[in-house]
This record gives C-alpha cells, structure tokens and sequence, in this order.
C-alpha cells in the first residue's frame, strides 16, 4: 500500500467503496492492492498504482509492515507499506476503483473513518511522514 504525501506534507487518500463485500468498506486508506503469484511487493505496488489511478509510479520508499487484523475475516494479512513524497498530485489521478480522493493533514485524518491498520501507520510514523 502507498501513501502519497503532498508537497504541502499533507496525504493523498483514497476512499474506499461502500459496497459489500469490499474490506474496510466506507473507510479512508492508500492506494493498493493484492500481490500476484510470482510478483515482488515493488513490482505489485506499481500496477496496482497504474491500475487504481492511472499513474506510474516511479518512487517509493518503504516505510513499515503492519498487519491487517481484520482482513479476509481476520486472518492476519501483511500489509507492506510505502511512501511517495511530491511526486502524485491529486490532478495527475484518474481514479478506476473506489469512491474518491482526498487530500487530508494528519490532524483532520485523527477524526476521519480510516482503515484501522493505516491509521496505526499513521500515528506511529507521524514525524517520517511530515518531513518536508
């Protein structure tokens, strides 16, 4: 999963669907997705970035792996988490799946549905994602 950071140091978000049968329904996480037999994380987060968004992704650095709890009916699934700094702009996304975008500070995403696994992300890398 990436989260984009804007150039004002604020995170490009992505809302999820409100449909059954999509995990974390309704809430605000990154941008991601599923890891294909044979494929490496960096190779998974770049199509599913150009699939998502339309958008090819030339950096990311890796920040954290966190565990989705609650995933597939609680199983535990890894999560590898990324981060691009300036590179994505809300204008440069043509969105192909989900409900919408937002561009948030991390103050405004403490009251904000999130995905519970993002949120911790959030709060225990604050200081790595507010550098400018």
């Amino acid at each position: 999963m990436l989260l984009i950071v804007t150039d004002d140091g604020d995170l490009l978000m992505h809302l999820r669907d409100d449909i059954e049968g999509v995990v974390h329904r309704g809430c605000w996480a990154g941008f991601g997705g599923a890891v294909d037999p044979g494929e490496s994380f960096e190779d998974a987060l770049r199509r599913e970035i150009l699939e998502e968004t339309g958008v090819s992704l030339r950096r990311a650095t890796f920040l954290a792996d966190v565990v989705d709890e609650v995933s597939e009916g609680g199983r535990g699934d890894l999560v590898r988490m990324f981060v691009s700094r300036g590179e994505i702009r809300a204008a440069d996304i043509h969105l192909t799946e989900g409900a919408g975008i937002g561009v948030f500070s991390l103050e405004e995403l403490k009251s904000m549905d999130v995905t519970p696994f993002v949120r911790r992300t959030l709060v225990a890398h604050a200081d790595t994602l507010t550098d400018r």
